[in-house]
C-alpha cells in the first residue's frame, strides 16, 4: 500500500533535507544572537551598567548550548530580549 501525499505536500521534495536546512539556519541565527548579546554586554560594561549582566549571560549560555534544539518559542523570546537590551543601550547612549 503506497502512501498518498497530502495536497500541500510536494512528492519530489525531500522533507528530511528541508528540515535539516531549517535546523541549520536556526542554529546559525541562534549563535548570531549570542554574539550580539556578547557585544551588548561589553557595551553595558563600558557604561558600568551591571543590572543586566546575569540575565544576558544566561541567554548567551542557553543560546550557545542549545543552538541546535531551540524551538520557535524560545527563539522569538530570545529575539525580544535582544531587542529590549538594544533599547536599553540606546537610552544609555543618549
Amino acid at each position: 500500500m503506497t502512501q498518498t501525499p497530502y495536497p500541500w505536500e510536494n512528492p519530489q521534495q525531500d522533507y528530511k533535507v528541508t528540515l535539516a536546512k531549517r535546523r541549520s539556519e536556526r542554529r546559525y541565527r541562534s549563535l548570531q544572537l549570542a554574539k550580539t548579546l556578547e557585544i551588548l554586554l561589553t557595551k553595558f560594561k563600558k557604561y558600568n551598567v551591571n543590572k543586566f549582566n546575569s540575565e544576558i549571560l544566561d541567554w548567551i549560555e542557553e543560546l550557545r548550548n542549545n543552538a541546535e534544539y531551540i524551538d520557535d518559542e524560545d527563539f522569538s523570546s530570545a529575539k525580544k530580549f535582544v531587542a529590549k537590551m538594544k533599547r536599553e543601550l540606546k537610552k544609555l547612549e543618549k
